[in-house]
């Protein structure tokens, strides 16, 4: 009795301290609860809950559409047949609130009576999270099956599922296909590390199940064969209560692409880096490690590793313009650098010799080898400070030419233009100005633009990029005022006008142009149409041999079809051997490389036709860009008749030969005697017989050089004939009989002049060749214009001379003299013979110590600016009809560029006189 009575107190207790709701029920009501009960349903008191059945405390009706009273009568008498009964239900508070409960019915004996122990728990939270998580896989369902992205769900053994995406990116017909799908069959046998793909699958599917998640790259194969680069995430999750994969596949073989053109795009980096005219460098916190040669030129230092190592501080002074220190200002720059990942400021540096300069620096954080570090490039500014104060003029001419611009100019927010200049205005066919201030592009733009986008989305987009990018440029398509619409091509600057970033737009008319691209498109359907119906042969040449040929190139060869070309190299339309006996390939080595390099080449060529015929051809090779490659572009001509003419002509030039070598030696010995007679010249004692030696052989020297000139002439004019290809046999052979006369005439000439050279040798007393000597230059240019003293009277002609009194050399005077003589007599012959006087200005300076500079001027009539460049070649002369021969100049250029190792360069134009600059060089520097 004792123990009954414990064990209903300890029942009291939990029953009044449970945190569940319970309650007694008897026949149809409640006749006790604790308070957790009274809680629930909102009871204030045990007597608002006892004596009220279930169905007062529930809906009329439960979720499932049964009437509470019925189902609730339902379960009380489970209860009573089988002694407990667990279900969930939808209860309602006294306030009506309704709320999930989950409620266990227990029939036991209470007092001696049968009751039902009721427990009632409020489930409200978990039934919101089921609905929720019913919710979410709803969403991952469809997320799954709509992914972009290729996802799947997989075991060790096979693949459970995927959805859209996974099998498009396997070319897969559906579902099956992938699911029942032999692992082999969607990736080959090995991957690119090598390794087998079965080793390689196994090892990040268990390390997938071991760690949870694993991310790798992979090379798949489509069912078509096509085999691509994935990039691929296993993450390990559980599914209605086993774990599986959840793999996520993403096709990024245009990455492993970009991966190759980023190592182009380094390697262009570098040469970049290296050969820009900024200077570039890298650096850490603590010193530069790195710099380009610009960044060496720029300090004055001797090399990269004067620099390397150096601080910010070692090349700055110790403060900076506006009062900071440069220490305290540069680690605050380099700080804000490495924070916001870009900054671009004015900095004063100092070269290693101490000159100080302004210099504009953009730094640029970048990783380098997993490490953070400062790329900066640094431009000298100082002439952009010395042009600051020129800059406000320029603003007040920038304003002028805004307005006056024949460009369209305007001022825009991302709302609408605020400011526009005249041409601007007259562009639109615009009222005035106030017209176009407040109006936006899209009131000057057509609904759509030509490429079917709306105006106002791409207005928009181009505004969004022209603000981020800092600048734009594109083509547009406007309306005028009057409904016509017209293209321009527009350029959007990004600038801050005060204090506030605005868009300033240029603006061209460009209907024109596109009219012209219509243009060029025409012409290039005529260059194809010239290139076809070309009589010359024309052909395009790839390294790998010929890709096109016209019409003219199939005959030439003996081709019937382009097919019979294509692919043939041109070694296959050549002998083994050419005509100087070398093989095709060996003479052919180098030719089309250097025409590749160099831009063109031409040559002649022994070819063969299909038939085995040899012939001669002119070859020239033009690189061009065809679809964005090198080629050659050919031009093959047929000139096997100017070959035959040209053995015709060699064989007579053999003949000539002989003729010319005869006359050639009595030209040597005329030489000779030239020279040992101006030896002769300056011994006084024979002076009386140099004047009648002169006399004697001037006129048959002068028939000589008139029969020489006179062949040299006719010479030029029958090569000028052979290499226009108009040369004829009669132009020929009355080349060949007036040659002959020519020859006949000069000889008969020379040989009296040898025989007077000879008759003078006989009494020569003295044979002597000038050596160089020591002269006091301007001692010497005044003794030879005194010896000139007389063809400069005749003239009126004056000679200055400025040259220092101590230039004392050691030289050959006399070719000194006949370079300067050469050019007075060309100044008073061609420069003041149709003025009556003039004046001759001759300066000499020093270059170095064995080097000079002769800077001769004078103002007479000039030369034509066509015949500058013509002067110094032999026989060129402007008074041929008044005994002008041509060589003055050119045995002046001879002594100058060859005994005298300098040069001569002359410029003049007509009615401005002319100069020459004549660098020579001297033996020795006496003093």
């Amino acid at each position: 009795m004792q123990e009954m009575f414990t064990q209903q107190t300890d029942f009291e207790t939990v029953f009044r301290n449970s945190k569940d709701g319970l309650a007694i029920f008897k026949g149809d009501i409640f006749v006790d609860c604790n308070q957790s009960m009274l809680d629930i349903v909102g009871a204030d008191s045990l007597e608002q809950f006892v004596g009220n059945t279930p169905a007062e405390f529930s809906p009329e009706y439960q979720p499932d559409g049964r009437r509470s009273d019925e189902k609730s009568a339902a379960h009380i008498e489970q209860c009573y047949q089988l002694g407990s009964v667990r279900f969930e239900w939808v209860h309602k508070k006294r306030n009506g609130e309704e709320f999930w409960a989950e409620v266990i019915l227990t029939k036991m004996v209470l007092n001696g009576e049968v009751v039902v122990h009721t427990n009632w728990r409020d489930i409200s939270e978990k039934k919101a999270f089921e609905l929720e998580l019913q919710s979410q896989k709803s969403v991952f369902e469809t997320l799954f099956n709509e992914s972009s992205d290729g996802l799947a769900l997989l075991t060790k053994e096979k693949l459970l599922d995927c959805n859209k995406a996974y099998m498009q990116l396997f070319g897969a017909a559906d579902k099956a296909q992938i699911l029942d799908a032999d692992p082999e069959d969607l990736s080959p046998h090995y991957q690119p590390d090598g390794r087998a793909y079965t080793d390689k699958a196994t090892e990040v599917i268990n390390t997938a199940y071991t760690q949870g998640k694993v991310s790798f790259e992979w090379v798949h194969r489509k069912f078509d064969g096509t085999e691509f680069w994935c990039e691929i995430i296993l993450l390990k999750i559980e599914l209605q209560g086993q774990d599986v994969l959840y793999a996520t596949t993403r096709d990024i073989s245009e990455k492993k692409s970009l991966q190759l053109e980023i190592a182009k795009q380094k390697e262009a980096f570098e040469t970049l880096f290296n050969e820009s005219l900024d200077g570039l460098c890298l650096l850490t916190t603590e010193c530069y490690f790195d710099c380009n040669k610009a960044f060496v030129q720029m300090f004055d230092a001797k090399d990269k590793n004067q620099i390397i190592g150096a601080t910010p501080m070692d090349l700055s002074p110790f403060s900076q313009p506006d009062g900071s220190k440069s220490l305290d200002k540069a680690q605050a720059i380099i700080r804000t650098a490495f924070t916001q990942g870009k900054i671009r400021f004015e900095w004063v540096h100092k070269k290693f010799n101490g000159t100080e300069f302004w210099c504009e620096i953009i730094l640029f954080r970048i990783s380098l080898n997993g490490k953070d570090v400062l790329y900066a490039s640094t431009r000298d500014i100082s002439e952009k400070k010395a042009l600051q104060l020129e800059i406000a003029k320029q603003k007040e001419a920038f304003e002028t030419l805004f307005n006056e611009s024949l460009d369209g100019l305007c001022l825009l927010t991302t709302e609408c233009y605020f400011d526009c200049n005249k041409a601007f205005v007259q562009m639109f066919d615009a009222k005035d100005k106030n017209q176009i201030i407040g109006a936006t592009p899209m009131d000057l733009s057509p609904f759509s633009q030509p490429d079917g986008s709306k105006s106002l989305d791409k207005a928009q987009a181009i505004i969004r990029t022209a603000f981020t990018q800092g600048k734009i440029r594109f083509e547009w398509v406007h309306k005028k005022f009057n409904g016509t619409e017209f293209w321009c091509e527009i350029i959007l600057f990004r600038i801050s006008l005060n204090g506030k970033d605005v868009l300033y737009a240029s603006t061209r008319d460009i209907s024109e142009k596109k009219a012209l691209q219509l243009e060029i498109a025409r012409q290039k359907d005529s260059f194809e149409t010239l290139f076809a119906k070309s009589m010359d042969g024309l052909s395009i040449l790839a390294e790998e041999g010929y890709q096109d040929c016209n019409e003219a190139f199939l005959a030439l060869y003996g081709f019937t079809s382009k097919e019979e070309v294509i692919g043939l190299s041109p070694l296959d339309l050549s002998p083994e051997f050419q005509f100087d006996g070398k093989t095709s390939e060996q003479a052919a080595e180098g030719i089309i490389d250097k025409a590749f390099s160099e831009g063109s080449q031409r040559f002649e060529w022994l070819h063969k036709k299909t038939d085995g015929t040899l012939f001669w051809c002119e070859i020239i090779l033009t690189r061009i860009t065809l679809n964005e490659r090198n080629v050659l572009y050919t031009i093959s001509r047929d000139i096997s008749e100017k070959k035959a003419l040209e053995t015709k002509i060699n064989e007579r030039n053999e003949q000539l030969n002989e003729s010319n070598k005869n006359l050639e030696e009595s030209l040597q010995r005329l030489n000779q005697t030239k020279d040992k007679l101006v030896e002769a010249e300056k011994m006084a004692s024979l002076g009386s017989l140099v004047a009648g030696v002169a006399h004697e052989i001037n006129t048959p020297v002068g028939v000589g050089l008139t029969g020489i000139s006179q062949l040299n002439s006719e010479c030029d004019e029958i090569k000028k004939h052979y290499q226009a290809g108009t040369l004829t046999a009669d132009d020929f052979e009355d080349f060949i009989d007036s040659a002959g006369e020519l020859s006949g005439l000069v000889q008969k000439n020379l040989e009296r002049t040898a025989s007077l050279v000879r008759s003078f040798k006989q009494v020569a007393v003295d044979q002597t060749s000038e050596q160089d000597r020591e002269v006091n230059l301007k001692q010497y240019f005044e003794e030879v214009v005194t010896s000139l003293a007389s063809v400069l009277r005749k003239s009126q002609a004056r000679v200055n001379i400025d040259c220092a009194d101590n230039f004392i050399v050691k030289t050959n005077p006399g070719l000194l003299a006949q370079v300067l003589t050469n050019f007075i007599v060309n100044s008073v012959v061609h420069g003041f013979a149709d003025k009556g006087s003039g004046t001759i200005n001759i300066a000499v300076s020093e270059i170095t110590k064995t080097e000079f500079l002769i800077d001769y001027r004078d103002d007479g009539v000039g030369i034509e600016e066509t015949h500058v460049a013509k002067i110094f070649e032999p026989f060129f002369t402007t008074k041929r009809g008044s005994g002008g021969t041509g060589l003055g100049l050119n045995i002046a250029y001879n002594i100058i560029t060859n005994a005298l190792k300098g040069s001569v360069v002359c410029s003049s134009k007509r009615g401005h006189g002319v100069q020459f600059n004549i660098h020579f060089e001297v033996s020795a520097r006496i003093a």
